[in-house]
């Protein structure tokens, strides 16, 4: 009997290193070889094609900019927020349970694919906890992109009488989607409670401040708003000098 167990787990122990050794994975449900690798995960990112719907410019993708799958770097830290979860945990149950048009991928990924996944997504290591989940609640899917021509941002300028170094901030805002959910000088359509920032710039904040604020609105308290920290500093900063000198219609 004991010469029966031992080769039976020989060959379960062989079968697992041979896995290992040609680069692959056992791939029986529940199976978890290691906690979460991010490194890993960027391959799984890839193989399961998740790129194709969402952008996430840690792993170079663009997703699809006419489509209702969030960009990761926009809306999973506010999504994650709003419901009182961490990045990882949201990650994982909207992973393994899919929603809002998203593959369920928690019977088509390895126990270790998806540690992995969501390892690469939060930054960090994860493992999922031993207990199991419950899938979150339905989210709505994020406003549809409202932009506006160079003609408009140039009447902006005119109207506002905003500096040149304001410019350049201008055209920012009036193509990366803040008019999806913002009014500005008669453009754009309000959502979800935003403000007109017509006149924004005459709250008394300063350019440093709005930068800080659209970065990471949630770091405020705002779980509505997406971030925009993806942007880099560069633009950031030329939004936050638009924003701050923006005071509304001004005289000639």
């Amino acid at each position: 009997m004991r010469r029966h167990l031992f080769r039976v787990g020989s060959a379960v122990a062989l079968a697992a290193a041979l896995a290992l050794i040609v680069g692959g994975r056992v791939a029986q449900p529940g199976l978890r070889l290691a906690a979460g690798d991010p490194a890993d995960g960027a391959a799984v990112w890839l193989n399961a094609g998740c790129g194709a719907c969402h952008a996430f410019t840690k792993a170079g993708s663009t997703g699809q900019p006419s489509g209702n799958a969030p960009n990761l770097d926009r809306w999973l830290q506010p999504d994650a927020a709003r419901l009182g979860l961490t990045v990882d945990s949201f990650a994982y149950r909207r992973i393994f349970y899919g929603g809002r048009g998203m593959t369920a991928y928690g019977t088509t990924l390895s126990a270790q694919d998806l540690d992995d996944l969501v390892s690469f997504v939060a930054g960090h290591r994860f493992t999922a906890p031993a207990g199991g989940t419950q899938p979150v609640p339905p989210l709505p899917a994020p406003p549809p992109l409202v932009t506006a021509s160079a003609k408009t941002v140039a009447a902006w300028s005119k109207t506002a009488r905003l500096p040149t170094r304001a410019a350049k901030g201008a055209a920012l805002f009036a193509k990366t989607g803040c008019l999806s959910c913002h009014t500005y000088l008669g453009s754009g359509t309000r959502r979800r409670g935003a403000p007109d920032l017509s006149a924004i710039g005459r709250k008394g904040q300063t350019a440093s401040w709005f930068q800080r604020y659209v970065a990471q609105p949630y770091a405020f308290g705002n779980n509505l708003m997406p971030a925009y920290a993806d942007l880099g500093t560069g633009q950031l900063r030329s939004l936050a000098t638009f924003l701050a000198a923006s005071h509304g219609r001004r005289r000639a």
